[in-house]
């Protein structure tokens, strides 16, 4: 339970906590049971080739489409992703591109390859 920064507004008051929850209140003085933090583990082949890229300091940045494409190809598994490797290396392309980064299309086939292959491993090791 958190206290709640509560800034006048309007016949009441306007409170927001630590968490990012937002309400009005009549009280200026206001708590807030906040939700443990969600975490969803992620493992997949989009998740190895974000670890992959990371390794070369590449990084998911807010404009770009890693983060969503990760999470297709984590939800996707191998075997689809294989399957939609031009689609990925696309978005790596445009990606490397709008950075003003070299990019070779072989290149980013074989770090798909290694990711799903290593998304593969991971899954038998866990029994996932």
């Amino acid at each position: 339970m958190r206290l709640c920064h509560c800034e006048p507004h309007g016949p009441g008051y306007v409170c927001r906590c630590d968490c990012g929850a937002t309400m009005r209140s009549p009280h200026a003085n206001v708590f807030h049971v906040c939700e443990p933090p969600v975490s969803v583990p992620r493992h997949g082949p989009g998740t190895e080739l974000k670890a992959l890229l990371s390794a070369f300091g590449i990084t998911a940045s807010p404009t770009c489409k890693c983060n969503s494409t990760a999470r297709q190809m984590d939800s996707w598994g191998p075997d689809e992703s294989l399957k939609h490797i031009e689609q990925i290396v696309d978005v790596m392309q445009e990606t490397a591109k709008a950075r003003k980064l070299p990019f070779l299309r072989m290149a980013g086939r074989k770090l798909v390859r290694m990711a799903c292959n290593r998304a593969r491993k991971k899954s038998a090791q866990t029994g996932q």
